[in-house]
């Protein structure tokens, strides 16, 4: 998340820098950026076809997108970091854009948001960009996806490289995807309320992870593994929701899972369970349960931080725990996304995000 990659929380900035740009004022409750869908942008919905390598590219028919990175790192003295990179794309009106040349326009804005963890400790950084400029895109053959000198790129077909320089902390990785991409919900449009609202969205749910991470002047090399969340829509909550908890985590027999709960008058639920050889299935409501079991008082608000995840046709019985500190991505309207640890039935790993949360 649904970001993830997601999500919420960057997207709602992202209005906030849209309403500026185009001199509007922005409406007292600002989550309206994700519930109101402007005339002439399409909205994701069942029957819409994911097509690979293509839907890799930016959708300018849509309002909102994002590619989005999560990944749990180690050095090699054992040190845990946690890794999260995005780019977002917002169209401040319909696509495809058919301006005669490049330049300083106004029809959609580009925000990245990274951050580099460790226990106690979390980094933030972001950049915005406007369409048109070179600054910041998206392309598919070669897949690269960059705002400034950051950079996800493919090196060939089987290998990408992310670059991130932020204040007080850089990260150079090598990712490897082990498993091809997975469709998320219903052959990968994924409802976010009983109604059928949602988002196109596909998942890399295993990627293969080495490099160089910096902070506080000291260099790191790093291995471990990632998940990679692809997301667009135009419309994603509806009017009683408030936020949403998503979790992506790989566990110690191989399997992959990514849940998720918007929260409103009636919660929703969804998942995608990955087995080790990359068959992967949906997940309904009524196949899984994710409750929130212990809380933690933060700088910005009191945030669920462990959680029961039970899948008993799968023999799953996971207790989720937040590591030790404070995760917050700051900014105008803030989001939770810091690293988990698995037990319970079984060991493992992963990310955490939690949106609507804040004071």
């Amino acid at each position: 998340m649904s970001k993830k990659a997601l999500m919420f929380g960057c997207m709602l900035s992202l209005y906030l820098i849209l309403a500026n740009c185009t001199k509007e004022t922005a409406p007292k409750d600002s989550f309206d950026a994700l519930r109101d869908l402007p005339q002439g942008f399409r909205q994701a919905q069942q029957g819409v076809t994911v097509k690979l390598p293509q839907d890799l590219a930016p959708h300018p028919e849509y309002r909102l997108e994002w590619w989005y990175l999560t990944a749990n790192l180690q050095s090699t003295d054992g040190e845990p970091f946690g890794v999260q990179w995005t780019l977002f794309r917002s169209g401040l009106k319909p696509g495809p854009y058919t301006e005669p040349k490049p330049g300083w326009y106004n029809n959609e804005i580009w925000l990245a948001h990274a951050a580099l963890s460790v226990p106690n400790d979390h980094r933030f950084a972001n950049r915005s960009a406007r369409g048109g400029t070179g600054q910041a895109g998206v392309t598919v053959q070669p897949f690269s996806a960059w705002i400034d000198h950051w950079q996800l790129q493919s090196v060939d077909d089987a290998n990408w490289t992310l670059t991130v320089d932020g204040e007080g902390f850089r990260y150079h990785l090598n990712l490897q995807p082990r498993l091809p991409a997975i469709l998320n919900g219903e052959q990968g449009f994924s409802a976010k309320s009983a109604d059928g609202r949602g988002s196109m969205y596909f998942s890399y749910p295993y990627l293969v992870i080495d490099g160089e991470v910096e902070v506080g002047g000291e260099r790191f090399q790093v291995k471990g593994k990632g998940w990679f969340d692809r997301e667009w829509s135009s419309q994603y909550l509806n009017a009683d929701q408030q936020g949403w908890d998503w979790l992506a985590l790989h566990l110690d027999d191989g399997r992959h899972l990514m849940a998720f709960r918007v929260r409103g008058a009636e919660d929703f639920y969804s998942g995608t369970l990955v087995a080790a050889d990359a068959r992967a299935r949906t997940l309904g409501a009524n196949e899984f349960t994710l409750e929130p079991i212990d809380y933690r008082t933060s700088r910005f608000g009191r945030v669920p931080v462990v959680w029961q995840l039970q899948i008993p046709s799968a023999g799953l019985d996971l207790k989720i725990q937040s590591w030790a500190g404070d995760y917050w991505n700051p900014g105008a309207l803030r989001y939770w996304e810091g690293p988990v640890t698995v037990g319970g039935t079984h060991k493992g790993e992963g990310y955490l995000e939690m949106t609507g949360y804040e004071k």
